[in-house]
């Protein structure tokens, strides 16, 4: 397979940052960190309080690491009846705008104050993203996602002002109501889970009509918030005629911090590169338990410092996030670390079955290698006789053509393939069409009986 560098299909937004060596963009990180330190311990009370007097006079990375402590969701939550005055910088930071994160089941928590700097550098972040994939000025963008005070619709407002473009939020409207506005507003790009993409691509099924005829103007298709298989990327790239972007973002960091560049998620059948903008984010990938850096090619937790925050910028943010640092640099040639397309998930999503670990990802992965399967969701539970219980209910395509026995016998070969490669049981059942929720954001297939208090946003239409 040939590796070669991309030259002449380069989207350069800002040469000043995407052609520096690696050294200089490291070089250029550091002088942030500290200034980004030592302001917030002057300016934050939460911080004086929490840091040794050491951040006063930060003079590097490596000291960075040593002195700053990790801060995780918790820390976050405490007094948050107190963050105009905790939490806010002082002097010079006038707040515009509350956002609550998106959070991990779609039910934000976390209140995050920003400034109107703050609120640009969402939308300037975004335009990277959107240049990259083929976006040009003015071009129109429909996006799917709901919208209230979680970060996850209202940052892709300021990116259509800095884009110029005409923005369609359709987020309160029902799939097939999507559905007629993306034929409707013909948008060059739209925004999207990739579960909710194979529900999008069912309706346009259901219709008989080919994307790549009925929307001539569509570009590229922009998704985030859970992961994927190679082939559903190869199916989905085939069905709309359009590469697709990723990325990867967190409230607490105030941006979009890693995503796709020309190549994609795919890049040349492989799993593609999300490129952290390490100008605006320090990415530390360690491994859980020790917190050592990760090797190139290594899976790690996700932890970000804000570089580019002026409000209540985070330091050392534990996200719970398990990503993996590519093992080489992406053709494009820029100088930022990456991490894998297609692969992130929640460290707190693994399952203990039967004292067998199981990751929903893994799951996933052989559900979908079939392309007549649309959907499924899992159920963990104790039954009566106080037996531990893991249910997978599955949908098949109504165009799968497939008969009432040739998807029991799909049904028992997935079965017999899981248990044969993740050592787990699973009761597969097939579940009426339409049936299980589908997701418009932070994908959460499976339910634990077992724990209390986790809910999810999901869609059914």
């Amino acid at each position: 397979m040939s590796h070669e560098p991309l030259k002449s299909t380069l989207r350069i937004v800002n040469p000043q940052i995407e052609n520096l060596t690696r050294q200089e963009l490291l070089a250029l990180q550091e002088r942030r960190l500290v200034a980004q330190v030592r302001r917030a311990y002057e300016r934050i009370p939460f911080y004086r309080r929490l840091w040794p007097k050491e951040a006063a006079t930060l003079s590097s990375m490596a000291q960075f690491r040593e002195v700053i402590p990790f801060q995780s969701k918790q820390d976050l939550l405490v007094a948050q009846d107190q963050m105009m005055v905790e939490r806010v910088a002082s002097p010079g930071s006038q707040v515009v705008s509350v956002h609550m994160t998106s959070g991990t089941t779609g039910l934000g928590q976390e209140s995050h104050p920003l400034t109107r700097l703050d609120v640009e550098a969402m939308g300037s972040t975004w335009m990277y993203q959107a240049h990259w994939a083929g976006l040009q000025l003015g071009d129109v963008i429909c996006y799917t996602f709901a919208v209230g005070m979680q970060t996850g619709g209202l940052s892709s407002f300021p990116m259509a002002d800095r884009m110029a473009s005409r923005f369609h939020q359709t987020g309160p409207y029902p799939s097939e109501k999507k559905a007629d506005y993306l034929l409707q507003y013909q948008p060059h790009a739209f925004i999207i889970s990739p579960a909710y993409l194979t529900r999008m691509q069912a309706i346009f099924e259901e219709r008989k009509l080919d994307p790549r005829v009925v929307m001539p103007q569509l570009k590229c298709i922009f998704i985030a918030g859970e992961s994927y298989t190679i082939e559903w990327a190869q199916r989905s790239m085939a069905f709309w005629g359009v590469n697709i972007s990723e990325w990867y973002g967190l409230m607490q960091g105030g941006l979009n911090q890693c995503f796709s560049c020309e190549t994609g998620i795919l890049d040349q059948g492989e799993r593609g590169h999300l490129h952290a903008m390490e100008h605006r984010m320090l990415c530390e990938i360690l491994r859980p338990g020790t917190n050592d850096p990760v090797e190139p090619g290594e899976e790690g937790e996700m932890v970000a410092t804000s570089l580019f925050r002026e409000a209540f910028p985070i330091f050392r943010f534990r996200t719970g996030d398990r990503v993996r640092r590519m093992s080489s640099p992406c053709r494009c040639g820029r100088p930022m670390m990456s991490i894998q397309a297609g692969t992130i998930a929640r460290y707190d999503d693994m399952m203990k079955i039967r004292g067998q670990n199981l990751w929903p990802d893994a799951v996933d992965k052989l559900v979908f290698e079939n392309a007549a399967v649309e959907e499924y969701a899992g159920l963990v539970f104790i039954d009566p006789q106080g037996r531990e219980t893991a249910r997978l209910s599955l949908e098949f395509r109504p165009s799968s053509g497939l008969d009432a026995e040739q998807r029991k016998r799909h049904l028992s070969a997935l079965a017999d393939e899981i248990q044969g490669k993740l050592n787990v049981r699973l009761d597969i059942r097939e579940a009426d069409y339409l049936s299980l929720p589908r997701f418009e954001f932070k994908t959460r297939r499976w339910t634990d009986e077992r724990r209390a208090g986790r809910s999810f946003v999901k869609y059914t239409a």
